[in-house]
């Protein structure tokens, strides 16, 4: 009854330990009849037998690990000749060491993820096996150990990469992919480009079918009908958003020249949710740490950062980043300067003209604007290829930002003002009906009356004359469009799903139509292309190059997403080591880029 449990023990998987050890009632039995574990020693196996079962289970650890290095080997020479085979496709053969370092990178990223991933594959397939004498519920039948709870295995681990951070990984090496797409669309010869075809039945159908979609979707935020609705609302903002920027982007499609006007004014719209929204947090929140602003800048300028690299633009081909940024940086600082006196209103106001105030300075004083961005030059410095004859590198910077640096400071005084605006609407709403119907109609005709002397006056103005009036004027659009989208109860309860969703993707879509939706003049410039892929069948070809766009925009959305989780951590502290880390790698990355660069120089 005491033999040695080791006798009965055989190294099996796992899956089969129990039906090794089942037992019966008539064996269960005799056990009872077996001596309690604390008067048993449990025996000790043979040190043979011991130790040829740690040597199976070393060898069956290392053989994840082998195949991760062996496939990294192989995917590293495979990347090789994919990003030789690449050059010489390429329409541009003097690479910087920038792109350089960037081919490096990314191929560390993918191979890294290629083996890490046939490692954990290799693991998942392998049998699992242990020794199996008596398991856990069999020992305490036979009385020989205690009940407890069993302990959770230990966490996978290839090459040193625990399986639960695998997903920031694939993230990466999907990135890795997309930016390697994008440079294959616009910089090499095997996607065909042709000219731009200027329709404007095209453009205004193609626009009258989205809405019907959009309209197809409309969806209610608020389920109880009774309930109050407050205005502008975020799924209100991103449909605004959102159908903005489908025309914005069929606008640079059909090169549809005629609504140059209306575009600048969406842009004018951008740059006020820009003063609103920030506004609005940090009022309310009152929430200045280093991380929220950390994740900000990266939702703003991770894409960008990369897409500059890998194509060799200037920061400032992507304007919009840059006015996004320069402008959140403004109200953050207004907001955190004093914050404790943020309560009150008219210290508040006050912050606004005040801000208002070095805004006029900063941009209608001569020599200011220049002099106060000296020191980021060679951020903001933009050479135009298609415009030579601006000599002024800070030019562009200063057109596009001058543009709207008033509205943002509108959008902030309407975020102070957004209680009063959704009392009186409240105050509307309670009214009897004769009443409120009077009220919203004055208001609705109060709003058309502005909006139509705005537009007789100023909107019908050529571009150039038009663009001299943009920065004083473009508020008053604006708020005609938040009064008369706002004034019912219903239509701030009602939002279009379609133009919600593509809201969230702006800056993405901004971005990718330049690469892989149409196809620009070269480095620096403009997206003068369309990219072909099926030559004579404009439609099909339309539909194909849009659903890849969206899709690709998406999912950079949803990597810059996880990305940004992964790298900017709750803590001041973890994200100053973070990014002392991350500099590292980056310099590290481009001093092989260098080296690549000087040694092909030599040769």
């Amino acid at each position: 009854q005491q033999a040695p449990l080791y006798k009965l023990s055989k190294i099996v998987p796992r899956r089969t330990a129990q039906d090794s050890f089942a037992v019966g009632p008539s064996q269960l039995r005799r056990f009872r009849t077996l001596p309690t574990s604390s008067s048993i020693q449990r025996p000790i196996p043979p040190s043979g037998v011991s130790s040829g079962l740690h040597s199976v289970q070393a060898r069956m650890g290392l053989l994840p690990n082998t195949c991760c290095v062996l496939a990294t080997l192989v995917s590293a020479v495979a990347y090789y000749f994919l990003v030789s085979w690449l050059g010489s496709i390429s329409e541009v053969k003097d690479f910087t060491a920038a792109q350089l370092a960037a081919a490096v990178g990314y191929g560390l990223v993918l191979v890294a993820w290629i083996g890490v991933e046939v490692g954990f594959a290799v693991f998942r397939l392998q049998p699992r096996y242990d020794s199996v004498g008596a398991s856990e519920d069999d020992e305490e039948a036979l009385g020989l150990a205690p009940a407890g709870p069993v302990p959770k295995p230990a966490e996978p681990v290839v090459c040193g990469l625990p399986r639960s951070k695998l997903f920031a990984l694939r993230a990466a090496a999907e990135f890795s992919v997309i930016m390697g797409y994008v440079y294959l669309c616009d910089r090499t010869t095997l996607i065909a480009k042709g000219p731009k075809e200027l329709s404007r039945s095209r453009f205004w159908g193609l626009n009258v079918l989205i809405l019907l979609l959009g309209i197809l979707t409309l969806r209610s935020s608020a389920p109880d009908s009774q309930a109050p609705v407050k205005p502008v609302q975020r799924d209100q903002t991103e449909e605004w958003k959102g159908w903005m920027q489908i025309m914005f982007i069929l606008y640079h499609y059909f090169a549809e020249a005629e609504i140059y006007n209306a575009i600048r004014l969406y842009i004018a719209a951008y740059v006020w949710m820009t003063g609103f929204g920030n506004f609005s947090y940090y009022y309310i929140k009152k929430d200045f740490t280093v991380p929220r602003f950390a994740q900000m800048m990266w939702r703003l300028n991770f894409f960008v950062f990369f897409v500059c690299v890998t194509m060799n633009n200037e920061y400032m081909l992507y304007y919009i980043c840059a006015m996004h940024t320069f402008f959140t940086w403004l109200v953050f600082f207004a907001l955190w300067t004093k914050n404790s006196m943020n309560g009150s209103d008219m210290f508040c106001l006050f912050k606004i003209c005040v801000t208002l105030g070095l805004t006029v300075v900063l941009y209608d004083l001569p020599g200011v604007f220049s002099k106060f961005f000296h020191p980021v030059y060679w951020l903001l410095a933009f050479h135009d290829p298609l415009h030579p004859e601006y000599t002024d590198a800070l030019h562009e910077w200063f057109f596009r930002s001058g543009l709207d640096h008033f509205v943002w400071i509108f959008g902030m005084l309407c975020a102070l003002c957004f209680p009063w605006f959704d009392r009186k609407f409240q105050e509307i709403e309670g009214l009897t009906l004769a009443r409120r119907l009077t009220a919203q109609s004055i208001v609705v005709l109060g709003s058309l009356s502005l909006g139509g002397w705005w537009a007789a006056t100023f909107f019908v103005l050529p571009k150039r004359e038009y663009n001299a009036v943009h920065p004083y004027t473009s508020w008053i659009p604006i708020l005609c469009y938040l009064v008369l989208r706002n004034v019912f109860k219903s239509l701030r309860r009602y939002s279009m799903d379609l133009f919600s969703w593509c809201g969230k993707i702006t800056l993405e879509t901004y971005i990718l139509q330049f690469h892989i939706w149409m196809k620009t003049t070269g480095v620096n410039g403009s997206p003068k292309h369309l990219m072909i892929w099926v030559p004579g069948w404009y439609w099909t070809n339309f539909v194909l190059t849009s659903a890849v766009f969206l899709a690709l925009s998406y999912r950079v959305f949803k990597i810059t997403t996880v990305l940004r989780d992964v790298c900017i951590p709750n803590d001041a502290k973890a994200i100053g080591l973070r990014a002392l880390g991350g500099g590292i790698i980056l310099a590290s990355i481009y001093g092989v880029g260098f080296l690549l660069k000087k040694a092909h120089a030599e040769n």
